[in-house]
């Protein structure tokens, strides 16, 4: 009886196959990962620490509001090392507690200075165009 004994130029083609599906496999988790949106912060105790900071009360059920969150996720990637960019959600103690403090309704978009002085509220739709002139014009940037 012969016995086969595996041949070690055999394994190592064996293993490439397994080794590119994993590199390929763990790259798209990576991209993946990368491209989902990232969330807004919920702290409102950053207000008044030496960043300028936009509030947005927020309420799911009201289009306006997820429409001027959406405008701030397009442009705060230009702003992100000058204001931090915050929602203040209704629906939350936190949030209710911020919006009574300033007496805020549902879609207010709310500005601060870096050293948390009220700058101004709007109450109109926000796309990214009219945000960025916004903030451009309120923070004299």
């Amino acid at each position: 009886m012969q016995s086969t004994k595996p041949n070690p130029s055999n394994t190592s083609r064996n293993i490439w196959p397994k080794l590119i599906t994993f590199v390929f496999i763990l790259l798209t988790i990576v991209a993946a990962v990368m491209l989902l949106p990232r969330g807004f912060s919920q702290d409102v105790s950053q207000i008044g620490k030496g960043t300028n900071a936009v509030v947005l009360v927020h309420d799911n059920n009201i289009i306006q509001s997820g429409e001027t969150m959406a405008a701030m996720n397009e442009i705060r990637d230009i702003y992100t090392a000058r204001i931090e960019f915050i929602i203040a959600d209704i629906k939350t103690p936190s949030g209710k507690a911020f919006a009574d403090t300033y007496a805020l309704s549902p879609t207010a978009l709310t500005f601060f200075s870096a050293d948390g002085e009220k700058l101004q509220t709007l109450y109109s739709p926000q796309t990214g165009e009219t945000l960025k002139n916004n903030l451009n014009t309120i923070f004299k940037y």
